[in-house]
């Protein structure tokens, strides 16, 4: 490539590139940064001539105005409603007619517009892009239509489900008042309550390059990249943007709310304990690696402590695990779920499980399951450059606080993580008393169960 190109295509740029030198990075990205204020990561794949593309905006449902929870999700609809250059019906089809797949997604703390397609089509796309950013149009009566739509992927996901009500109570529990207590679509209320002014207005106060990051990943260079980008988002301006503020959620003060729901669409009692836990920022933050570790190695896989030794040794689960909702912008939760055996008792489940959380909290773990942890984590990482939804999907952190830099050093994090660590972390999050407990029971199971123990009791 001539050398005084390469010169003229970097003079557009005020901000430098940045290229990952490391060699154990998991993606070795390069990054740019528009003079607009849009941040640019590439991570190349030249396994097949394709593009895997994610707009991903610094707003989601916790964002939203009061009164109007969901705001976000429903301007995502509205954003394959066309512009003033793409009539309402026509968006998806011209994707689809170029063989690209669409798609997005909304959760409590960003919004992401996601694209494959041929490398071919690359310029086209990034142009369809851009031209949404700044100039979707919003048709009252596909607004009214649109409401509808939402409200029927509501029931579909939620009215409908056989947990959907368990899980709202269970959010509204863990969070009494933060927007993390509310599902991402809203409540019905929500979603009639939305107009087309409230959704304009949010998408003028959120919608900028420079509360944007551009994620690619795939058969292209930087080189190749760059002038696309900056020929469809250059020309776009920055505006001053919103203080991402949310309502702190307050120390529970040892609170445990406790939740029971007899459901006559479960065939089997399923009961799940909720830890307030620290995230990758703001205060504890440095219990963030070793919580990871702590929920692998107590319920992350079939060789963890509470499978072997509740569904596979005693039988009396068929399911246990632990989670840690880790990536959210604020401080989310641990959790331990199990499903109770056939014919096994409650009480039993509930003792066993509370035993391994005395016993993590007192002991620790040892320094093989802290290996075995480390192993099995970091041994997913080995196919995450197969294909381009890893690199796209691991990005998209850079929404919810993240640096490019931490991203890379995950790896090296987990790696780092200690036996001590990992205990303090278990202190740290366990020794509080879980802000909720929850149980769905088969329909008629409680009253079966108050028969069977007067039967015992009169033998």
């Amino acid at each position: 490539m001539m050398k005084g190109w390469v010169i003229l295509v970097m003079s557009l740029f005020v901000t430098a590139t940045t290229l990952s030198s490391r060699a154990t990075g998991i993606f070795n990205p390069a990054t740019v940064t528009l003079p607009n204020g849009l941040q640019v990561v590439l991570v190349q794949n030249h396994l097949a001539p394709v593009v895997s593309i994610s707009l991903v905006y610094k707003v989601g449902t916790a964002d939203d105005p009061v009164g109007m929870h969901g705001l976000s999700h429903f301007l995502e609809h509205l954003m394959f409603k066309g512009t003033k250059d793409i009539p309402a019906d026509q968006f998806k089809k011209i994707i689809s007619s170029n063989g690209g797949i669409i798609n997005a997604f909304t959760t409590p703390d960003l919004t992401a517009y996601t694209c494959d397609i041929a490398l071919e089509h690359l310029d086209f796309y990034l142009k369809l892009e851009a031209d949404r950013m700044q100039n979707l149009v919003m048709e009252p009566t596909e607004v009214l239509a649109e409401q509808k739509v939402v409200l029927e992927e509501r029931l579909m996901r939620l009215d409908n489900n056989p947990f959907g009500i368990a899980y709202e109570a269970l959010l509204r529990a863990a969070y009494w008042y933060h927007p993390y207590g509310t599902p991402a679509i809203g409540y019905p209320q929500h979603i009639t309550a939305y107009t087309r002014d409230a959704a304009y207005e949010h998408y003028k106060k959120w919608y900028a390059p420079n509360n944007a990051v551009l994620v690619v990943a795939g058969d292209v260079t930087l080189e190749t990249l760059k002038p696309l980008v900056e020929k469809h988002f250059g020309g776009i301006p920055s505006r001053p943007l919103p203080e991402r503020v949310r309502i702190a959620e307050p120390d529970h003060k040892g609170v445990t709310i406790t939740l029971e729901q007899e459901n006559p669409r479960v065939s089997q009692v399923n009961i799940s304990w909720t830890y307030a836990a620290p995230n990758h920022r703001g205060t504890h933050s440095q219990h963030y690696y070793p919580l990871i570790i702590l929920a692998q190695i107590l319920g992350g896989n079939d060789i963890s402590r509470l499978h072997r030794t509740l569904v596979e040794d005693q039988k009396i689960a068929v399911t246990a695990n632990c989670s840690y909702d880790n990536d959210g912008y604020d401080p989310q939760t641990l959790d331990f779920s199990a499903t109770l055996a056939p014919n096994a008792n409650l009480v039993s489940l509930k003792v066993a499980v509370e035993k391994h959380i005395q016993d993590v909290i007192k002991k620790g773990i040892t320094s093989q399951e802290l290996a075995d942890a480390q192993r099995d984590i970091l041994a997913d990482l080995a196919f995450a450059r197969d294909g381009n939804s890893s690199s796209v999907m691991a990005f998209t952190r850079l929404a919810v606080g993240f640096t490019v830099g931490q991203i890379e050093d995950w790896p090296h994090k987990i790696k780092a993580v200690t036996v001590d660590q990992v205990h303090e972390a278990a202190k740290f999050v366990l020794s509080q008393n879980p802000v909720a407990i929850m149980t769905v029971y088969p329909q008629g199971y409680k009253e079966q169960e108050k028969k069977r123990e007067a039967d015992c009791a009169l033998k």
